[in-house]
């Protein structure tokens, strides 16, 4: 019988050999690709998948962060001077999946119970509300975009698209009329909330009607919540805003100019913020710590976990005494003259530790006349400030050895220099000659004393009729005299926006200038710089440098204190070096000032204080509307007591009319009822 190979050699043969060809084919790429998912998985698993597990708890849980009430400022004893008003709000928290088009039926039913400020309602809001909200329209306007635009259309990204609509919505006015101002302002502010961040919708003025009807329906508008928000207010008098300074509002949001900044930092888009003086140069104490919940979102559930309940800002407590601050205030405003007087400006400071007392400032409307708080022009207004600045140039004198405190007697004269015109003192208006020392020359005011010791310190004796010749650097040395005492220097005072004050040209026609610029008639300063300039004086010499918050304290959620974080210290910026006896010539000199009894006495309206002030005067004179016009000035300290001051009155139409006296004699009277009485202060 023949054999049938096939059959009998069917059990010895591996059935894999029987495959076709292309079936074999189809099972290694099978193993092969099973393979390479298999070595996939072992490096997401292994190599990425801390990444992956992060990225998903990143987008299944989140952060949402409340809002704290920021720090408080205190004035020297405890008052609050800044404080928080707590409101109702209304608030919106987006939801992680929320469409636009449940955010504009939400603002629709929302509207129905507030009124919001549509003043910053742009005009792509609108249009990109009447899309959402009439979708049957909107697509009907994707179609006319289709046709006018074909494949370019197609290739456009879905947010080219959505402008390109919200455009053709624009410009053909579809929106007009048929899109309510306030619904469309509340879908601005709630579909620009980012998903689970919370934005305020109305922070103040809501009724308790609306609260009450909207509370009762917060289940059918998911995501709007009553909430708290917080303003500032001002239990001493609102004249303290422009010196702490003012927070923005949701309405306005971060400021522009620090927009990127903030946000990097981790503010909200709508997050209060200081926008001036104190509040912004303290931000980042003042704001505080905004609790934080954790909200889990799985599906349609969501989950939230109070993580942190949040901390009030740090408080600050002020060298400015409340009370005293507000009198000088007032002081500046009774006696600020009519006419073109431009305003009253005074500092008050502890010539020690640099600690500011008061700050006071009023400026006047040219126009209405008009009286208004500037405390901030102590800082950055700069004046021609006359002869407040005599004892900074005798004290450049003695270090040039120009004068010594034995030798210091010149002639009170005309001073007649080709190319300038005559300048005389006011008391010598002939110009004869009358010999007079130093501590006569400041107590008399004397112009053409400081005006023949500044041209010796620039390297000329004046002889009548005389060109001009002085060195070089004349200018430059004159001025290196009147800066070692903080005079065209920023004081550093822990405020923005200080100015150095402003210095006149020196070359050309303006080299006379230097004449004028020896008794205090050419530079310009601020009120601050006087303050800082005096205070060398009283302390023996050393640049302080000034400030207005002497402590900051840590304070609980409530505000509530709970301990001192910090303590200011006195920040020596320079000192300037005189011997005994020649700061004991400057002294007597501002004694005489205050206490002589020369005929020509310039500060008759300080006598009989008590204690006993030493004092320099100071007059300018300005232009001011056309009109020529003056600035009267007056520096003064009080012996071994933390006490010295600065006064300016710019744009006067008289002088010498004891306006600068008035107003000094009345501030330290103040002083020492209100701040420190006489008898602890005096040594």
């Amino acid at each position: 019988m023949n054999r049938n190979r096939y059959l009998e050699d069917a059990n010895k043969n591996d059935a894999r050999a029987n495959l076709p060809g292309r079936l074999k084919l189809l099972l290694g790429l099978v193993v092969a690709l099973i393979a390479a998912l298999l070595i996939q998985l072992a490096f997401l698993t292994l190599k990425q998948g801390a990444g992956y597990q992060s990225e998903v708890t990143r987008s299944d849980e989140t952060v949402e962060k409340g809002n704290a009430p920021r720090g408080l400022i205190y004035d020297s004893t405890g008052k609050v001077i800044t404080g928080n008003q707590a409101s109702p709000a209304i608030t919106y928290t987006r939801g992680s999946s929320t469409t636009t088009y449940k955010i504009a039926s939400i603002a629709k039913e929302l509207a129905k119970y507030i009124s919001i400020d549509t003043s910053r309602m742009n005009a792509r809001s609108k249009a990109d509300y009447y899309l959402v909200s009439n979708p049957d329209k909107a697509t009907k306007i994707q179609e006319t975009l289709k046709k006018k635009y074909g494949k370019t259309y197609s290739e456009w990204s879905s947010t080219e698209q959505n402008t390109a609509m919200a455009k053709y919505v624009m410009d053909k006015k579809i929106a007009d009329g048929k899109v309510d101002d306030n619904v469309a302002m509340i879908f601005q502010k709630m579909s620009g909330a980012s998903a689970l961040s919370t934005t305020y919708i109305k922070e103040n003025d809501i009724s308790d009607d609306a609260m009450a009807k909207i509370a009762e329906r917060l289940s059918e508008m998911p995501g709007v919540k009553i909430g708290e928000a917080w303003s500032r207010n001002y239990p001493e008098g609102d004249d303290f805003k422009s010196l702490t300074g003012t927070v923005s509002n949701e309405a306005a949001g971060l400021p522009e100019d620090r927009l990127h900044r903030l946000l990097a930092q981790g503010y909200s888009h709508n997050e209060p913020v200081g926008t001036s003086a104190m509040e912004k140069q303290y931000e980042s104490l003042l704001k505080g710590s905004p609790s934080q919940t954790t909200v889990t979102t799985m599906g349609n559930i969501k989950t939230s976990d109070l993580k942190y309940a949040g901390q009030a800002g740090d408080a600050l407590k002020l060298t400015v005494n409340a009370e005293f601050q507000k009198k000088v205030q007032q002081i500046l405003q009774d006696n600020l003259p009519g006419g073109n007087a431009q305003g009253a400006y005074s500092t008050v400071i502890n010539p020690y530790n640099g600690g500011i007392y008061a700050m006071a400032g009023v400026t006047k409307d040219p126009q209405t006349g008009a009286k208004n708080a500037d405390q901030l022009g102590n800082i950055n207004r700069a004046i021609v400030m006359g002869s407040v600045v005599k004892p900074a140039i005798l004290a450049t004198g003695f270090q040039k050895g120009i004068v010594t405190p034995t030798s210091n007697t010149m002639n009170d004269q005309g001073i007649s220099i080709q190319g300038t015109p005559k300048i005389t003192s006011y008391w010598n208006k002939s110009g004869n000659p009358v010999s007079i020392d130093a501590k006569t020359a400041l107590e008399r005011s004397s112009n053409t004393y400081f005006v023949q010791l500044g041209m010796k310190i620039g390297g000329q004796t004046y002889k009548a009729n005389d060109t001009l010749h002085l060195r070089s650097d004349a200018f430059q040395t004159l001025r290196n005299g009147l800066a070692q005492f903080g005079l065209g220097t920023k004081t550093g005072i822990d405020l923005e926006g200080e100015t150095a004050g402003y210095r006149g040209l020196t070359t050309g026609e303006n080299v006379g200038k230097y004449l004028f610029e020896s008794f205090g008639q050419y530079d310009s300063y601020t009120t601050l710089q006087l303050a800082r300039y005096v205070s060398a004086i009283a302390n023996g010499g050393y640049l302080v440098q000034p400030h207005l918050v002497g402590s900051v304290l840590q304070t609980d959620k409530a505000a509530k204190y709970l301990n001192t974080v910090w303590t200011a210290q006195p920040q020596l910026q320079s000192q300037v070096q005189l011997s005994d006896d020649e700061w004991q010539v400057i002294k007597d000199g501002m004694n005489r000032v205050a206490n002589g009894s020369d005929p020509h006495n310039t500060g008759s309206s300080l006598h009989g204080l008590d204690p006993k002030v030493y004092a320099k005067t100071g007059t300018a004179e300005t232009q001011t509307n056309g009109a020529t016009t003056y600035t009267e000035s007056m520096v003064v300290y009080v012996p071994g007591t933390p006490f010295a001051m600065s006064l300016a009155i710019p744009g006067m139409d008289s002088y010498l009319d004891g306006t600068n006296g008035r107003i000094a004699r009345e501030i330290i009277n103040a002083f020492w009822s209100m701040v420190i009485s006489k008898d602890s202060a005096v040594k």
